[in-house]
This record gives structure tokens, C-alpha cells and sequence, in this order.
């Protein structure tokens, strides 16, 4: 077993809120046996313990959870970034032959080998972060056996314990296919029918980019169901570029998430927590598309939140999660409290794990050791250093 002592406030994301002058005793089952103020520890579980790390008085919270990115993927989008600092819009570069479709080429072009090497090195960036799960989704094959083998190499990235634990979501239906004669509609139903291939390469969710231009409701919801057939969990891009129905559809499919919701209302905030579904946002490429979503919608609503990187080619390219909380702070004027909380608890919503996400006997001991001695430096460093990882109660960064 292994103890972690002399920490100066650990953040459990529990009803035991913060506790200060506190200790961990995980096992050697990856879980945490028993965690509280120190000197309270069991004397039967004390005597297990043959490694002891010194926390030196600092922060301790959970692993933070990136609920919300596409690492799979090559080449980069830098000119199309300038474009549109310069005022071009989303839609507007993806008719230049830029956006989603642009990564898609030479995404295509990458050898399998080099997309697994390059996605493994890109994934443990998020370690230095803070982050200990990574959602991780395909989507820049837009065929059959691309989005399959991207598929499978998330999930074999997922089996090394040197990176975060992997999310795989399996997004198919990110865009329509830059091939001549492609059609959204013949799209869907091919996206649909590879759901069940999908499940077995190893993908726990599926999503799929619900939103004006990309694939309607109707659409979506023929994936979707198709992908609930598959034993595969929903959760869908929505609202993002116009309110199209994405947040109610998500809720009547009782999804797991809805992500981004920029052009979401109150009353699409009121169907999500009704329906459980959580509000997964992305405070960086909020500021990157100029606009916000209903945050305080989603509060008075008691939606759960969650937050994301949403790291992409093209609009994003971050992989620290503890950036992300001092933006959640700045941008959508959450408290350091409701970040961190989005940035744990809320995250494993997202990724519907019950295991993680919280500071507490039975959950997994993913944690992380800060360069700080109280959860406001979150919202003052802008990108808080981690001083140590923990994976599991295996140190997996120091």
C-alpha cells in the first residue's frame, strides 16, 4: 500500500468538502482504502503501507477529466487559425476546403503506425496538465475502416499505464466526406451500420456533430438509436453553431453529454438536467468561435457541468486541464469551487464513471499533487503545475 502524507488541503469533491492537514492510504488494487485528516488513519491499514510520498503541505485533488477532445489526428490548421482571427467564420473557411474536412486529408494520408505513435505522444500531454482520464473521440477518416482503426488505436492507447485513462468515442458522423459524389443522408446511414463494428473495436461511446450544416436531428437520432442498439453510450456536439435541437434531442435520448452548447437556451438547460444529460463545455473554443454558453442558464437549472479542452487541429490546441479550470473561472465566471468540481465530478458524469472524479475510500487513486497550498491558485496561474501524478496510486508524472 501506499500512503500520502503531510498534505495540506486535500479537495475531496465530496460532502467532506476540503480537508486540511489530511492523508491517503491507496491499496494495491488502484483504489483508495481510506483517505481523512492525518493521524485518524486505521492502524490496520497503516500496517500495509510500504511506500510513503511526502506532500510537502500542498494541494491534493482528484485526477481532473478532459470530458472532451479529438486527439486522433495529422497535419495542422494553422492558416485557417489566422483566418479566422481575421473574421472568417466557421462555416466560411470550412467552403475555402478548410475545417474538418482539411484535418480529414491528411489524417487520411498519415500511416496508421504514425497516427498511434503521434496520438500516444499527444496523450500524455495531458498528464502535465493534471488530467488522469481524457475522453477521446475519431472522426478525421469519415470512412468505414479509417474511423474502425482509429477506433482500435484509441483503445490501444487505453491499455498503457504511462497515459491517461481513454475515453473512446467513436465519431464517424463529424462531418460529410470530402469524396465526389458523398451525401450526407447516404452518410448517415452508413455511420449508422458501423456502430455495432465500432462497439466491438473497442468504442464506449458514440457521438455525432448535431448542428446547421453538419447533420440535423433527424439524422443524428438515426445514429444515435443505432448506436444505443450497439451498446453504445450517446452523447452528441450540439447547439454549437445555431440551435438546431441538438440539447433536446440529447435529452430525449437521455445521452450522456451534450458538448458545447453556445447557442443553447434556459429552456434547453431545463430538458438536459431534467433528463440528466450533462452540459460538457469548452471554455477555449467558446472564446475561440466569440461566444459563450448559457452558463447561468445551466446553474439555475442544476444541469450538471462538465468541462472540456475540446483539443483540436483547428480550433484548440490545448491539453491542460488546470488551463481549462482558470478559464471556466475567467470566462464563464465560475467559482474555483464549481470549476474544479466540473473539471472531477462533473467530468465523470460525462464519461459515466462512477469511479473517479472524488477523494474517497473505493474510488480509484487517481490523483494529483499541485504547486500550490489552496485550490485559488487555480484561478491566478493560469495553467497550475501538477508536482506529482498519480495513476491509480502508481506515480505516473513527478
Amino acid at each position: 500500500m501506499r500512503r500520502l502524507h503531510n498534505i495540506g488541503r486535500l479537495f475531496t469533491g465530496t460532502q467532506a468538502g476540503v480537508i486540511e492537514k489530511a492523508a491517503i492510504i491507496c491499496d494495491d488494487d488502484e483504489h483508495i482504502a481510506w483517505c481523512g485528516r492525518a493521524g485518524e488513519e486505521p492502524i490496520d491499514l497503516l500496517g500495509y503501507v510500504a511506500h510513503e510520498d511526502d506532500c510537502g503541505g500542498g494541494l491534493v485533488t482528484a485526477g481532473l477529466i478532459d470530458a472532451h477532445t479529438h486527439p486522433v489526428y495529422a497535419g495542422n490548421r494553422m492558416a485557417e487559425i489566422a483566418m479566422r482571427t481575421a473574421g472568417a467564420s466557421y462555416e466560411e473557411i470550412a467552403k475555402a476546403g478548410g475545417g474538418i474536412v482539411a484535418t480529414v486529408k491528411a489524417t487520411r494520408d498519415a500511416s496508421y503506425k504514425t497516427l498511434e505513435k503521434a496520438t500516444g505522444e499527444r496523450l500524455r500531454k495531458w498528464l502535465e496538465g493534471g488530467a488522469t482520464t481524457v475522453e477521446a473521440k475519431t472522426g478525421y477518416h469519415l470512412e468505414r475502416e479509417g474511423e474502425l482503426e482509429a477506433t482500435r488505436i484509441l483503445k490501444r492507447l487505453s491499455e498503457r499505464d504511462v497515459l491517461p485513462r481513454i475515453e473512446v468515442t467513436f465519431l464517424a458522423a463529424h462531418a460529410q466526406p470530402p469524396d465526389r459524389g458523398a451525401d450526407l443522408g447516404k452518410y448517415t446511414k452508413q455511420a449508422a451500420s458501423w456502430c455495432g463494428d465500432a462497439y466491438s473495436a473497442g468504442a464506449r461511446f458514440c457521438d455525432v456533430f448535431c448542428d446547421r450544416g453538419y447533420f440535423s436531428v433527424s439524422q443524428t437520432r438515426r445514429i444515435l438509436k443505432a448506436a444505443i442498439k450497439a451498446q453504445l453510450i450517446p452523447r452528441l456536439h450540439a447547439d454549437e453553431l445555431a440551435r438546431t435541437g441538438g440539447a433536446r434531442l440529447a435529452a430525449e435520448l437521455h445521452a450522456a453529454s451534450a458538448d458545447h452548447l453556445l447557442r443553447a437556451n434556459r429552456g434547453d438547460a431545463v430538458a438536459l438536467a431534467r433528463a440528466g444529460v450533462v452540459a460538457t463545455l469548452a471554455p477555449g473554443t467558446a472564446l475561440s468561435m466569440g461566444r459563450l454558453p448559457p452558463v447561468k442558464d445551466f446553474l439555475a437549472a442544476g444541469t450538471t457541468i462538465a468541462l472540456g479542452t475540446d483539443h483540436n487541429p483547428g480550433t484548440s490546441g490545448i491539453t491542460s486541464m488546470s488551463v481549462v479550470v482558470a478559464m471556466a473561472v475567467a470566462v464563464f465566471k465560475l467559482s474555483v469551487e464549481r470549476a474544479l468540481l466540473a473539471a472531477t465530478v462533473g467530468g465523470a458524469a460525462s464519461v459515466a464513471r462512477l469511479d473517479r472524479g472524488a477523494v474517497a475510500a473505493t474510488m480509484l487513486a487517481d490523483l494529483v499533487l499541485w504547486d500550490a497550498d489552496h485550490e485559488g491558485a487555480f484561478a491566478w496561474s493560469y495553467g497550475l503545475r501538477p508536482l506529482r501524478v498519480w495513476r491509480g496510486g502508481a506515480q505516473v508524472l513527478s
